[in-house]
């Protein structure tokens, strides 16, 4: 049997693992009314008070607050996936199913990162037209939406990687959350606020400080861009993919 053959197999039942339980899409409808809801309420603030809406701003301007919820939600969804197998002791029935543990990693990489993607780009764009839809006068360019969403499948997909990665190299779903959750949020605005020259360059090469500044457009050093951000989400995503990787490749399942 070719690798393809055996990869697009892995696949679909990486796929089926993830989406035949009902946690997974009780987190999924959670995550998505909490954004757009989020959204909404943004909304019915500017409709409220027109005057509160700085010139020239857009409904992608106003839910960009709500791309960190979706940025937190799907990054625990992919650790929560993840980590599930481990935690339940399935992991041996899936390796039976899939010895090939370099193509099971793929598989599982692949499967949840490009999910948990398109959901957290949904519920963004989502929140985007409950502002426009319920306050008019706030224009919903095409253009503006395609860049900022190029820079959140950025964002997205990382974040769902380093999740991946923490949770195949934990193995707990709980010790790859608190990671992760210190790594994009807690780390960052702790080390920028010490009294320390280079605390604020090691600030701005965590994981947490590329998203923000792909997000806002502000991060903790004046000289960050947006290919230094992308750089950083995109080392952190290979290291945590390739220490999980690491793991699942070398030591035993059950240990």
């Amino acid at each position: 049997m070719s690798t393809a053959t055996v990869l697009a197999r892995a696949a679909r039942a990486e796929w089926s693992r993830i989406w035949s339980v009902r946690s997974s899409w009780v987190l999924v409808v959670c995550l998505g009314l909490f954004v757009v809801g989020v959204g909404a309420l943004a909304g019915v603030d500017a409709a409220r008070n027109p005057g509160s809406v700085p010139p020239g701003s857009t409904a992608w301007d106003g839910a960009r607050f709500t791309a960190m919820f979706a940025l937190f939600g799907t990054v625990a969804l992919a650790v929560m996936t993840s980590t599930a197998d481990h935690g339940t002791g399935a992991i041996v029935p899936t390796l039976q199913w899939t010895p090939r543990r370099g193509v099971l990693l793929t598989a599982r990489s692949a499967v949840i990162a490009l999910s948990v993607t398109v959901i957290g780009i949904a519920f963004v764009t989502g929140a985007s037209i409950a502002i426009t839809l319920i306050a008019s006068e706030v224009a919903l360019p095409v253009g503006q939406g395609l860049r900022s969403m190029g820079d959140l499948v950025v964002v997205l997909g990382c974040g769902a990687l380093l999740g991946i990665g923490l949770g195949l190299a934990t193995r707990s779903t709980a010790a790859a959350l608190v990671l992760a959750i210190a790594l994009l949020l807690v780390l960052p605005l702790l080390v920028a606020n010490l009294p320390f020259d280079w605390a604020t360059t090691v600030s701005s090469r965590l994981p947490g400080s590329g998203a923000l500044f792909l997000i806002f457009g502000e991060g903790p050093r004046d000289d960050m861009t947006v290919a230094s951000a992308r750089l950083t989400l995109v080392a952190w995503a290979a290291g945590a993919t390739a220490l999980g990787g690491w793991r699942l490749l070398r030591s035993d399942a059950g240990h």
